[in-house]
């Protein structure tokens, strides 16, 4: 932004704002229960629902690692929107069923859902470890994003260790005193700033340095290989990056609780559908901006690429003064994209440390769990403190760490979608073997990649092949397993009661 006396009244009337929706959050609980401090008392509607899983999706990976990520690969990266809508696909392959389990169960954490259905306690410790690490990624990413954003808006005159610390300190004390309640409030107000200065900052820019097509000539000039067809290498990562999105962005931790907190499943139903057509305008919106930031500054280095948005927006005011406005606009957007989804993510680990690790290692139960609520803070303190000094030196880009999450989140994916398909006593239904020996399975494949320190194989992610032994694995497991029991295959298309269809 260049003005960082700006920058600090913007953000000190942001975080005035947070600690204000905090308080009003708290003051709306009625008890001070872990249902209504994780889950809003299961009382989300549409509106509140659609801007909260808005926000889960749309955050600082999003505002900063889009953008990067479109700077470094090119106009090409303009396929990302298909892997947004991917994401509310495979939202719809388990939520509706889900989510009546949720109720029937009064599930808290997605780790519920798991130990319910398979009552499995390997698959229940594992799934929550793994909940638990894509959690660390996710609030680190957010820290980093952070101090980008405050980096990058003040070209440097406040430095990025100022915005992780800064950041930290409010996301603290805004999630110990709110709950989910007051995070979702957040979440609504920052969705509706975020599409309003993103239309003005993208009509600004067009004024600026021209359409999309005049972009386009820059880039021919200044950077033309990013200006390029797509290999088929790189059309293999697109299939591959939808796969690693479709099947893993809805198993964010955050976002399961989410469908846990939604009032009604019509308003659930409703608030999915109307997400399906928000990448049209969120991701192509945030590309542009990425393909503005290759012909502004062509020489960017890889971390550096992540401040591209902020460099962008920063240009714009200086150019054009009465940019000021909508981008300070676009800016309190960012900062709150950014501290809300870590407030999520922050809220949804300490609940995961609260439910699935503290209270079965001392045994609680019902009403006894409800006394952990005091620890949450305990919790959330020391998680911060951690990331906190790995986001001070950091070491890979926000889409790395994108990736890296998904990967090995991605594996959950067959228990949630295989799992729902049939009520426990069907003799169709996957047991907890199926699930864990495809999971063994699927995280050997994945893990054993990275440390062999392969990234891709012909353009496909290893996290995606894993999940695709692991699926195997599943339906190999069951099938040998009904065979086993003297079932035949399972035909779709055979008679479900052949014996009333012969009387």
């Amino acid at each position: 932004m260049g003005n960082p006396q700006l920058v600090l009244l913007a953000g000190g009337l942001y975080v005035v704002l947070l600690l204000t929706l905090g308080l009003l959050g708290r003051r709306a609980q009625p008890a001070r229960t872990l249902s209504e401090h994780f889950l809003a008392g299961r009382s989300l509607g549409f509106l509140v629902l659609l801007l909260t899983l808005f926000a889960t999706q749309y955050s600082g990976n999003s505002l900063s690692g889009f953008p990067g990520k479109t700077y470094r690969s090119g106009l090409s990266y303009i396929m990302s929107v298909t892997f947004m809508i991917g994401i509310v696909s495979g939202y719809l392959l388990f939520v509706p069923q889900l989510f009546r389990e949720a109720r029937r169960g009064r599930y808290l954490t997605p780790t519920d859902y798991l130990t319910d259905r398979f009552r499995s306690p390997f698959l229940s410790y594992t799934s929550a470890v793994i909940f638990a690490v894509t959690l660390c990624n996710f609030l680190l990413a957010q820290l980093m994003a952070l101090g980008h954003a405050v980096a990058g808006l003040t070209d440097g005159r406040i430095p990025y260790a100022a915005g992780v610390l800064g950041g930290m300190v409010v996301i603290f004390v805004y999630e110990w005193l709110g709950g989910l309640r007051a995070v979702a409030w957040t979440d609504a107000l920052q969705g509706l700033i975020l599409m309003v200065g993103l239309a003005l900052v993208v009509g600004l820019l067009m004024l600026e340095v021209g359409t999309p097509a005049a972009v386009v000539a820059q880039i021919l000039e200044v950077a033309p290989e990013k200006a390029a067809n797509p290999s088929l290498q790189i059309c293999l990562t697109w299939l591959s990056s939808f796969l690693l999105l479709g099947l893993g962005a809805p198993l964010y931790p955050q976002a399961i609780q989410r469908i846990y907190a939604a009032r009604r499943l019509v308003e659930l139903r409703k608030a999915l559908m109307v997400m399906a057509v928000m990448p049209l305008f969120a991701i192509t919106t945030v590309v542009f901006v990425g393909a503005v930031g290759i012909a502004l500054f062509p020489n960017l280095d890889g971390v550096g690429s992540d401040q591209v948005t902020f460099r962008v927006l920063a240009y714009l005011v200086d150019v054009r003064p009465a940019a000021a406005l909508p981008v300070l606009l676009v800016m309190m957007a960012v900062l709150a994209a950014i501290m809300s989804t870590a407030d999520s993510a922050l809220l949804s680990l300490s609940s995961i440390l609260t439910k699935d690790f503290a209270a079965r290692i001392l045994g609680y139960e019902g009403s006894q769990a409800e006394r952990l609520t005091r620890l949450a803070p305990i919790f959330s303190l020391a998680v911060l403190a951690g990331l906190g000094s790995l986001a001070l030196q950091p070491r890979f880009t926000l889409w790395r760490l994108l990736e890296i999450k998904f990967e090995v989140l991605i594996q959950l994916s067959p228990a949630f979608v295989l799992g729902t398909l049939h009520h426990r006593g069907d003799r169709r239904a996957f047991a907890a073997r199926d699930m864990t020996l495809g999971l063994v399975a699927g995280l050997v494949v994945a893990l054993s990649a990275y440390a062999a320190g392969i990234r891709s194989l012909g353009g496909i992610h290893p996290g995606v092949l894993g999940v695709m032994v692991n699926y195997a694995a599943v339906l190999a497991s069951r099938g040998l397993r009904l065979r086993g029991q003297g079932h035949p295959p399972y035909d779709p298309t055979a008679d479900p009661n052949p014996t009333a269809a012969a009387t």
